[in-house]
């Protein structure tokens, strides 16, 4: 069996399509990844881009295009699984024109064009979010697939970062292009001197080190960033979100008010369930910051115990599992795969 992963856009599309990837690697099951329409920078390496166009009609022309690029790679695939957002589109139609068995994951509460419009074609939708299923009639709950970063104690993040402080560390990270918005709260905080400021303030900031903050443009590590922050305020995407509850850190989350809307859902799932605290930006002044960073770190145990609640692990390995099982189902002779 060959599996292909079509992924791109941002971030939150690729981080879970990583994830998974790991997941294949480890059961040495061959796989190929297609990246379509990146928005951040990613290393070269063992993945193919093509190109992707937005569900319009100026997108069309990259839509087309696209379909020829990835057409060869899934004519050799046996499963074709799609990470959502629109740069999942071209090797999708082409598994539905190759009559390929198609998978797809829903990274949001709230579902996007793409995989509404896909999913009938699918044998199932995986979905992140609980609250996501039910707009779907294949839909099922799996939780965040999330790489395996390593967790180590706070007092060796530190020492690794070179952070000394005795104040409690809040850790700020606007997704994978940053944010000015946090970047500009993270600013704040520095001003009260009443916390150590780390912050990942991406294409949007610079690397600048004071005594009571850190702001780093990206982290070669993210796992530091995780293990030295005593709290977080972070944008809710879906990566955001699943990193969060991994690494079991209380969070403020002021989702990014734009593009749908889908984060404000994706932090209402968090909220809702009591995992995390939730602010919309125009409700994120100082003093309301402040006051919430005080509950989140006078009920940090609180919190994490929500959190262990709500993530569910290995989301990855339970999305392989299901395809595999189903792929013996479609062909008994096969027998079971030895790497289930």
């Amino acid at each position: 069996m060959r599996i292909l992963i079509a992924s791109g856009g941002t971030g939150g599309h690729i981080s879970p399509a990583l994830a998974f990837r790991e997941e294949l690697r480890r059961r040495n099951i061959p796989n190929e990844l297609l990246l379509g329409g990146l928005k951040v920078k990613f290393p070269a390496g063992d993945h193919v881009e093509f190109s992707a166009g937005e569900l319009n009609l100026s997108g069309i022309p990259k839509i087309v295009k696209g379909i020829f690029q990835t057409f060869d790679a899934v004519n050799n695939a046996d499963v074709v699984v799609g990470f959502g957002g629109y740069p999942q589109f071209p090797p999708i139609l082409n598994a539905i024109l190759n009559n390929k068995s198609i998978y797809l994951f829903e990274p949001d509460a709230l579902p996007g064009k793409s995989n509404k419009f896909l999913s009938p074609f699918a044998q199932i939708v995986f979905c992140a979010f609980r609250e996501a299923t039910k707009y779907f009639k294949n839909g099922i709950f799996v939780g965040i697939p999330v790489r395996k970063l390593p967790i180590i104690k706070k007092e060796e993040a530190m020492k690794i970062l070179k952070i000394e402080t005795s104040l409690p560390v809040v850790g700020i990270i606007g997704g994978s292009q940053g944010s000015e918005f946090l970047n500009g709260i993270a600013r704040f905080l520095v001003s009260t001197g009443k916390f150590f400021v780390l912050a990942v303030v991406g294409k949007r900031g610079e690397n600048e080190e004071g005594k009571n903050y850190k702001f780093v443009k990206f982290f070669e590590d993210i796992s530091l960033f995780y293990c030295s922050s005593d709290v977080l305020i972070s944008r809710a995407g879906m990566s955001s979100i699943g990193e969060i509850a991994y690494f079991k850190k209380p969070a403020l989350l002021i989702p990014y008010p734009y593009a749908g809307g889908h984060q404000v859902f994706n932090a209402l799932d968090v909220y809702n369930f009591g995992g995390a605290e939730m602010l919309l930006e125009n409700d994120a002044k100082g003093d309301t910051v402040l006051e919430i960073l005080e509950k989140l770190l006078a009920n940090s145990e609180k919190y994490k115990k929500k959190l262990e609640e709500y993530f569910l692990p290995d989301a990855e390995r339970v999305m392989a599992d299901y395809i595999l099982t189903e792929a013996v189902l479609r062909n008994p002779s096969s027998g079971r795969p030895s790497s289930l």
